[in-house]
């Protein structure tokens, strides 16, 4: 039920259970009333301290002007970080933003009693792809499937769909459209033959949803965004506290590093900004790991100075849906301007901004030697010390 006399009912009950007061669970800002479909079991809300890190001046095709990002995070020094940087590409002009496409993934699985029989329906289930956009049409007018695409393994069938979602991340609506594309497949009998289909189910893995995959940095899964700035070298020896040739030095062990221990893209931070901001916004914060994925490039310019690019191809993020409903994450969104038609890619843009803004010194740091005395300065967490002011 979603009642506050339901909530504190369930309060009560878990307290007699474990004999913990959970006195910080007595008051929630949040109507119990507003949360079906977003919480089963609701006994109450925690708090995370939301910092707003800029400004940063975007010059980008669904953002322009300077924009503070709303950060929900726990670790000191990573807003600090983020503003330095912010303020390094606000001063020689701005960072450049596109988000290139968008576009979420269901893939759902057939298996079939032989191969030949997976395979024949591999071959055919393509030219049924306008048949199957009527049937998502009848589920959802914001979905649209672009295309299908059948990935025979063995004597399965691993059928992808994909789509258009508007402005919402469209992970349940995919589920839901793809759930009932899937039931018209499996009635049509010239399709499917019940004797040699053995099982079906909804989702079979091939679609990375909520798990970081090379598959994500060459189709991508959600917004692919790029940002990029030119930073001149006076700019980035007095606000970064370095030299381009460190800088670029830095970035260059980071990215060989990267490789030799096999992973995914080559960031510096960019998990940090992602999560930061999803959790602010209301997103599946279980996606983090796979919008995190990206790749951060710094090259060295002919006037001495550098460029750096940051493009994050996967960003699972949308301004409807989800928890983006809820009173404060969407007063953040409309702090950022992030509401209404299109303002999902605008949301991506300000993420792939601020993440190549934070990369930027965060690598500074790391080359300059100030990346343990920052978090000794305001990343520790010690008992009885004294705060900064």
């Amino acid at each position: 039920m979603y009642t506050e006399s339901a909530r504190l009912q369930r309060l009560d009950w878990i307290r007699s259970v474990t004999g913990t007061g959970l006195p910080s669970m007595d008051r929630t800002q949040l109507d119990a009333g507003r949360l079906t479909g977003n919480i089963e079991g609701f006994v109450g809300s925690v708090e995370i301290p939301v910092g707003l890190a800029g400004p940063l001046l975007f010059c980008g095709e669904n953002v322009q002007g300077e924009i503070y990002a709303p950060m929900a995070t726990t670790e000191g020094a990573l807003v600090s970080s983020a503003t330095r940087g912010s303020l390094a590409v606000t001063m020689a002009g701005g960072v450049s933003t596109c988000a290139v496409a968008q576009s979420m993934t269901r893939a759902p699985v057939f298996a079939f009693s032989r191969m030949p029989a997976a395979r024949l329906f591999a071959l055919t289930i393509s030219q049924y792809l306008n048949d199957l956009r009527t049937v998502v049409r009848q589920v959802s007018k914001h979905a649209e499937l672009v295309s299908i695409e059948p990935a025979v393994l063995g004597r399965t069938v691993h059928l992808k769909f994909t789509y258009t979602t508007g402005d919402a991340a469209g992970q349940n609506m995919t589920t839901a459209c793809t759930w009932h594309a899937c039931q018209w497949i499996l009635e049509q009998e010239h399709l499917v033959d019940s004797q040699e289909l053995e099982s079906f189910i909804i989702e079979g893995n091939t679609s990375g949803d909520k798990k970081a995959s090379f598959q994500r940095m060459t189709e991508g899964r959600g917004i692919r965004v790029t940002a990029d700035c030119v930073l001149p070298e006076g700019i980035i020896k007095r606000v970064l506290n370095t030299t381009p040739d460190e800088l670029t030095m830095g970035y260059h062990h980071i990215a060989s590093g990267a490789v030799h221990g096999g992973v995914l893209g080559s960031t510096a931070n960019a998990a940090n900004i992602v999560a930061a901001i999803f959790t602010a916004t209301g997103q599946d914060i279980a996606c983090v790991h796979e919008s995190s994925v990206g790749q951060f490039i710094l090259e060295p310019t002919s006037d001495g100075g550098v460029y750096a690019s940051m493009t994050l191809p996967g960003l699972a993020l949308g301004t409807v849906g989800g928890g983006t409903h809820l009173p404060a994450q969407r007063e953040l969104l409309e702090m950022m301007g992030c509401t209404g038609k299109g303002s999902a890619a605008r949301l991506a843009e300000v993420i792939a901004g601020f993440a190549l803004a934070l990369d930027l010194s965060t690598v500074s740091a790391a080359v300059s030697g100030h990346f343990v005395s920052a978090h000794e300065r305001l990343g520790r967490n010690r008992p009885g010390a004294v705060p900064c002011a």
